[in-house]
């Protein structure tokens, strides 16, 4: 057995990953094109019409896109979301997302060999009331491997922390760097909104969340592989965010995790834990 995870894109252009194990092929939120999904998951030898289900984690339109949902239910594969996600996304889209299945907010549930925990992130404005992170186990040679799966969020508490403690891969947004936000042409209340407790993390918000997780984390070499997503192009950059997240890691004496950024529209390499 073994486990596989991708990241086939992340940014305000559109949000998709892929988890896949011998037994379930799931899919973690839709917001790209039918065509660019379609050709990064054949690119890693899956086809749309083998996939087990989708998990969305809100309903803003790079985390979701209506034209995925009609694929994913003319082939019968299941949508799996809160239903205060629900919600938000019937008042814009209505009966084209009705068969979307509700899932209960912090209770574990199981597709195949996958087990699925969604919990509470802050990140909301007007069009959206509810975000989640989720977090996905399986085992793999007797030994439980679990991934951590949070791309957009305000703020870290301790109950976020607490549910990616032991994390063998880590996703987590690093979204902005602070003095690029400040100088940025953006309109003052959308500067405001994104530092905000309710709008995007910060490169160092995220990487002192790396550093709470490694310590709290039970067996100190669990975080191994993490993914930098959601990285802004208009107050971030690639180099900035992972250079700024070395530096908070080495200062607090972590040096053995394989960082990663993730970019728009283009698919990150893939983890296989056998």
């Amino acid at each position: 057995m073994s486990l596989n995870f991708c990241i086939l894109s992340s940014g305000s252009s559109g949000n998709c990953s892929v988890i896949w194990t011998e037994k379930a092929t799931i899919l973690i939120d839709c917001g790209c094109s039918i065509k660019y999904i379609t050709k990064n998951l054949s690119n890693l030898g899956i086809s749309t019409k083998n996939l087990t289900a989708t998990v969305i984690t809100h309903g803003h339109t790079d985390h979701m896109s209506p034209s995925v949902f009609s694929l994913l239910f003319k082939n019968n594969i299941p949508i799996y979301l809160h239903k205060d996600v629900f919600e938000d996304l019937f008042r814009k889209y209505g009966k084209k997302i009705e068969k979307c299945t509700n899932i209960l907010f912090n209770k574990t549930f199981k597709i195949e060999n996958i087990y699925i925990k969604p919990f509470y992130v802050h990140h909301k404005d007007q069009y959206v009331t509810r975000t989640f992170g989720f977090t996905f186990s399986s085992i793999v040679n007797t030994k439980e491997y679990k991934i951590g799966y949070i791309t957009d969020t305000g703020k870290i508490c301790n109950e976020i922390i607490k549910n990616l403690v032991n994390s063998n891969i880590l996703i987590i947004e690093s979204n902005y760097d602070e003095a690029m936000l400040e100088s940025s042409l953006r309109f003052h209340d959308n500067k405001k909104w994104v530092s905000s407790d309710w709008g995007h993390l910060s490169n160092e918000s995220a990487a002192d969340a790396i550093v709470k997780i490694r310590q709290l984390s039970n067996n100190k070499e669990n975080l191994k592989y993490v993914f930098l997503a959601h990285i802004s192009k208009h107050h971030n950059n690639v180099k900035i965010a992972i250079d700024t997240t070395k530096k908070i890691l080495t200062k607090n004496g972590i040096s053995n995790i394989s960082l990663f950024a993730t970019k728009n529209k283009k698919r990150c390499p893939s983890i296989k834990i056998i």
